[in-house]
């Protein structure tokens, strides 16, 4: 891409983020249009074909269809707006364009189909942020709807769902024909149903691979999903490396809640990724932002043809990818207009008295991590970075007793895999060291994003490409036995240990980290830590050994005196129990409840009920 065509772009893109404000009408300020938009707008990911997902028969049913709405809501989706057409739960988003160079999406089943343009291709499901992302609780025969709120959805349970009813309607010929008449319609003839078995193979071994790569025994459950796991082996998959290291998505994390997400300095559950802007004439492209989605989307059903550095024919010549890069940068400019949600009218009035009392514990015990937004020092629209809760030494943290589960922070600093068509390729995509056979897959991450995004250069920008979690360079902070006759399981053990008992090198010490996120709508983000195993604000607030060990998830139905949802009692429909021990009391690795104390085990019982309260008003 020439300077020119990067000027071009560049104008159009100032026209695209020229958005104008909209009156506050609907719930935390956004419209009725803003809304849908976030339901429903596509960032690229794409499931399956919407046909097959419409034919598709519950797996172990007959009959029964798989897009049952209350079926799929059954998995702690939440239903779509009423007047949607294809009555579709919220974030489960349609996406529709040319995907001709899509190397696992691009399929075809039936002759004369084309993917040559949006209007041509079959239409395609898959999610977008709203389906993670957005809340619901129910209080006193009340539906509150919570925009950018976590989720209830058991994401692991529903692709291991939608991967059987693929595998059960070619394996069983009954089901097959039902399901070939209802994609084909007035198509069906002998030929198009050979074509429409063949594209169903080819994605469903696709599929395979992804739910191997990614098998775990941990069952995340209601609310909680491995993001980082999902992405990363993604990613190694894409990069097409024969006999690829398996990291297994075994560190489910909370859905995390997205308002003032935009005015924070660094993001995610680790703090690894930065914010960045640049100010364009129409308005602030947030390329740090567009970079981090591009990942999301990757590893939720986006599709990417990585290639070799041989084949590419300069270093502005990116990959061809499904992400939707228009809408990416639309999503987050509508989510920088929604602020979080006050504690709702429906529900007991906030006791003053031990609200102000409080407010000085907070100010004395929180706020060095968790600063208020009122007392923000603000640059721009950023505020000062949080507190970071860093595990550069870990022994020491254990000693300390104050070591939350470590799983997450520490796969995402230490996963590595084969790097196949990526060797040769710059760790930077455009600058650094080649990648050797193998490195930290978060480093092979960083390069595939920039590919996609330069792919996308008539919708982007050069400088949109930025920085992506800042990672060029940092190797594999262990080392296998040269003389091991298994390396990739050297490896593994050694990484094993590193998370257990190592001392962080500088070059990684800043990815094994958790960031305090500001509370502002705290209420309404339950289970709470950064796994989701503490019920409430107020078990939070407890000394860990205090804390439930085990709780049920699955009822939208709400606290308002311990801020959570109800969890004592299995709920009535779908539940799952979660356990942050197995039955000889040993702490499951990726659902540990401990950490976070930080003085909390002093308080006395009226204390923590006064900083519940303070918390209700944030």
């Amino acid at each position: 891409m020439n300077t020119r065509t990067c000027l071009s772009a560049a104008t159009a893109l100032a026209a695209l983020l020229a958005f104008s404000g909209c009156t506050n009408t609907s719930n935390q300020g956004w419209t009725e249009k803003d809304r849908a938009f976030w339901y429903e707008a596509t960032q690229g990911s794409r499931l399956m074909p919407l046909a097959w997902f419409n034919a598709l028969e519950q797996p172990g049913q007959t009959g029964a269809m798989f897009a049952d709405p209350a079926y799929l809501t059954s998995f702690g989706y939440l239903p779509g707006r009423a007047d949607r057409p294809n009555a579709l739960p919220t974030g489960f988003a349609v996406d529709r364009q040319n995907d001709e160079g899509l190397p696992n999406t691009g399929l075809r089943w039936y002759a004369g189909q084309t993917g040559k343009s949006e209007q041509d291709a079959e239409p395609w499901v898959g999610f977008n942020c709203a389906a993670c992302h957005t809340a619901e609780v129910h209080f006193a025969g009340q539906r509150i709807r919570v925009d950018g709120g976590p989720g209830l959805g058991d994401y692991q349970s529903f692709t291991e769902a939608a991967d059987k009813a693929l595998v059960e309607t070619l394996a069983n010929s009954g089901r097959f024909d039902r399901f070939a008449a209802r994609v084909l319609a007035d198509k069906d003839n002998p030929a198009n149903r050979t074509m429409l078995r063949s594209a169903m193979e080819k994605h469903t071994a696709w599929q395979r691979e992804i739910e191997q790569i990614n098998d775990t025994p941990l069952r995340y459950g209601f609310a909680r999903v491995d993001a980082f796991g999902h992405i990363y082996n993604k990613v190694a998959l894409l990069n097409g490396a024969p006999n690829q290291i398996r990291n297994p998505s075994d560190a489910p994390v909370s859905y995390p809640h997205l308002w003032n997400i935009s005015k924070q300095v660094r993001v995610q559950w680790n703090g690894v990724v930065k914010n960045e802007v640049i100010k364009l004439p129409g308005g602030p492209l947030e390329y740090g932002a567009l970079g981090r989605n591009v990942g999301e989307v990757i590893g939720v059903f986006g599709d990417v043809a990585v290639k070799p550095a041989s084949e590419l024919t300069g270093k502005l010549d990116g990959y061809d990818s499904s992400v939707q890069a228009k809408d990416l940068i639309e999503l987050e400019l509508t989510l920088d207009r929604l602020p979080p949600p006050a504690w709702p009218a429906a529900f007991p009035a906030i006791d003053e008295a031990k609200r102000k009392r409080g407010d000085e514990l907070f100010d004395s015990m929180c706020a060095s991590c968790h600063l208020p937004q009122d007392k923000w020092a603000t640059d721009g629209k950023k505020t000062k970075d949080q507190g970071i809760e860093r595990m550069s030494t870990l022994p020491a943290m254990k000693a300390s007793g104050n070591l939350t589960d470590i799983w997450m922070a520490c796969n995402a600093a230490t996963y590595f895999a084969r790097t196949g068509k990526l060797e040769g390729t710059e760790q930077g995509f455009i600058s650094g060291d080649p990648f050797g056979p193998d490195s930290l897959i978060v480093t092979q991450l960083s390069a595939t994003v920039k590919g996609a995004m330069i792919g996308k250069k008539k919708d982007l920008i050069d400088k949109a490409i930025g920085i992506f979690f800042g990672v060029n360079g940092r190797r594999t902070p262990f080392q296998a036995d040269p003389d091991s006759d298994d390396p990739a399981a050297d490896l593994r053990a050694a990484r094993e240990e590193f998370c257990t008992n190592g001392q962080a090198p500088a070059e990684i010490a800043p990815l094994l980290a958790y960031k305090a996120r500001p509370l502002d709508g705290i209420w309404a983000t339950a289970p709470y830590l950064h796994n989701g195993s503490v019920p409430t604000l107020y078990h939070l607030l407890l000394p860990p050994a205090q804390r439930p060990a085990s709780f049920w998830l699955g009822s939208r139905d709400y606290d308002p005196q311990f801020v959570g949802y109800v969890w004592k009692e299995r709920p009535q429909g779908p539940a799952f129990e979660f356990r942050a021990t197995d039955d000889n009391g040993a702490v499951i690795n990726g659902n540990g409840n401990g950490g976070h104390v930080y003085g909390v085990d002093k308080l006395s019982d009226e204390d923590r009920w006064a900083l519940v309260e303070y918390m209700k008003s944030l």
